[in-house]
């Protein structure tokens, strides 16, 4: 059953600055630093928001050496 963890649950499974969690709802998670967040590897809608940034710089950069 998928379902958004807690903090103390996000920070048990994190692994340096990876995240990588199935059942986490969460897309961004806070790590340990302040101001500091991380996506979920294991949530898709991360892999869309990477996808579409990727989109962005390279049309960015399209327009800027075309």
């Amino acid at each position: 059953m998928k379902r958004k963890y807690t903090q103390e649950e996000v920070r048990q499974l994190m692994r340096g600055r990876i995240y990588f969690s199935r059942e986490d709802q969460n897309i961004f998670v806070p790590r340990e630093t302040p101001f500091s967040w991380t996506m979920n590897l294991g949530n898709p809608w991360s892999w869309v928001i990477m996808l579409l940034e990727f989109l962005v710089v390279v049309g960015i950069l399209h327009l800027v050496f075309a």
